[in-house]
């Protein structure tokens, strides 16, 4: 049977295995290579290309009649020997561990295949397949290509196609997502509309005007200080550690996730980030199970937010590398923030709910805590739990979703679709216990997003424990409801 390389979308849908771009070993193992070629190099250097630069300037030692030429001549054959052995030894297991890394789609399921020793292969399920992300690596980008990330329902079931030309891997992503047995659409002819885009000035300012700014500051005027007084040059290397520490992370930040831009394909949420390694994911409304609108307080004096989400089916232990996309905006104004949250809990995009949350943002509690909803707040002795947040401390069961509002230091509200909570909990400790107050948490997936809050009165929280487990119930209901009237 013929595996052919994958050149056309289109070809995957024969059923048959194809094998990845011939480039896919090289990339895959690209810190073994580097550090292999370094080796080479190195010997080159030291039996060779030294010798010959000497040579070359007129050094005497180097004379052509010299004894040490004569011994450079002769380590010249078995410096070359010794380089083109290992690059005919690792050509042969590049190869070979081309030839068994294939990929093939049928009706059902889209599964790969590799290893020449330690053997592997992993499968998805066509109509659990929720996104496609298109990664594109540095050393992949300059070359053209791209690996898709097959991200499908379930615990770790992700499958990675890696490399494949930047065309074809976007030829595949449509043929997977134009399956029927997917559910899904090909949303590449659909036209994107722009919904936000963070400019690399706000987002460098964001990263400087931060939590992490104020104690550099202080670490270095601590450092300044004792030098000062003590009189020890040495002492300012402290400040100059902490200074690279803090450069490399602003760096790598801006990097990473510079270029960030939000669109919305068809009612689906598509994030683009990345400088020199970028990154498109598009998230479906359905994976998106808790969102996270957060505010570090010295962002307070400009307006900005930070928008975090849990998804389903993150990648797995397996691709650790591939990056999860849960940060759905780094900084962002109060008005974007609340398009955004939209776009990604369609069930507050009406106009009274998009009001509420923009009240539990930045209004006085007393404005969104009203007796007419399913409500909850902490009551004053909760200061002596909570001394700075406990006047904001809250919680409002708002028609399909649940907002939870909590925090001072970092303001946060989070933003949980009642169809996607899998539990509610009470707990208290020792210190809950002595003031009479609980702790109530909403069990979602795992991820950056902890709706939960402290400090809430024991009676009322189990109150509302009880009205949020029945709104839940409710909720459950008119979907299935909705859903069976819909399959007749």
């Amino acid at each position: 049977m013929s595996r052919a390389v994958l050149r056309q979308g289109s070809d995957i849908r024969d059923g048959q295995w194809h094998r990845l771009h011939p480039l896919t070993p090289v990339l895959q193992g690209g810190v073994i290579v580097l550090g292999l070629m370094t080796v080479v190099v190195a010997s080159l250097w030291e039996g060779l290309l030294l010798p010959v630069i000497l040579r070359v300037v007129g050094v005497d030692d180097y004379d052509g009649d010299s004894q040490l030429w004569n011994l450079v001549r002769g380590s010249l054959g078995l410096t070359a020997l010794g380089a083109g052995v290992f690059v005919l030894l690792a050509g042969a297991v590049f190869w070979l561990q081309w030839r068994v890394h294939l990929v093939r789609m049928d009706d059902d399921v889209i599964e790969v295949k590799k290893g020449i020793i330690a053997k592997s292969s992993r499968r998805a399920r066509l109509d659990r397949v929720n996104t496609i992300g298109v990664r594109r690596p540095v050393a992949a980008r300059l070359l053209g290509l791209a690996k898709l990330d097959i991200q499908a329902a379930g615990n770790d079931a992700t499958v990675v196609l890696a490399y494949l030309p930047t065309q074809v891997a976007q030829d595949v992503r449509r043929e997977i997502l134009a399956e029927p047995s997917t559910g899904g659409e090909a949303h590449e002819d659909t036209p994107a509309e722009r919904q936000v885009e963070v400019s690399l000035f706000r987002y460098l300012a964001a990263l400087t005007v931060s939590v992490e700014t104020l104690v550099l500051v202080g670490v270095v005027s601590v450092v300044a200080v004792f030098a000062v007084v003590t009189g020890e040059l040495t002492i300012w290397l402290g400040a100059v550690v902490a200074l690279f520490v803090y450069v490399a992370y602003l760096s790598g930040q801006v990097l990473r996730v510079g270029n960030f831009v939000v669109d919305s394909v068809s009612g689906d949420v598509r994030v683009s980030l990345g400088l020199l390694s970028t990154s498109v994911e598009t998230i479906p409304p359905e994976r998106i199970h808790a969102l996270d609108i957060s505010q570090p307080w010295p962002w307070k004096l400009f307006g900005w937010w930070r928008l975090d989400a849990n998804l389903a089916s993150q990648p797995g232990a397996s691709n650790t590398k591939a990056p999860e996309h849960t940060v759905i905006l780094p900084v962002a104004t109060r008005e974007e923030v609340l398009r955004v949250v939209a776009l990604c809990v369609p069930e507050v995009s009406g106009e009274e709910s998009q009001l509420l949350v923009s009240q539990m943002l930045s209004e006085p509690r007393a404005t969104w805590a009203r007796d007419d909803q399913v409500s909850v707040v902490s009551p004053p002795r909760a200061k002596w739990r909570l001394p700075l947040s406990a006047r904001v401390t809250g919680a409002v069961a708002d028609r399909d979703v649940v907002l939870m509002r909590r925090g001072v230091w970092v303001a946060r509200l989070a933003v949980v679709p009642l169809l996607r909570i899998q539990s509610v909990s009470v707990s208290a400790g020792p210190w809950h216990r002595g003031l009479r107050l609980r702790r109530v948490e909403l069990q979602s997936v795992q991820g950056p997003v902890n709706p939960r809050m402290s400090g809430i009165d024991e009676t009322e929280a189990m109150v509302w424990w009880d009205a949020v487990n029945r709104v839940i119930e409710d909720a459950i209901d008119g979907s299935s409801e909705a859903t069976g009237k819909g399959s007749r």
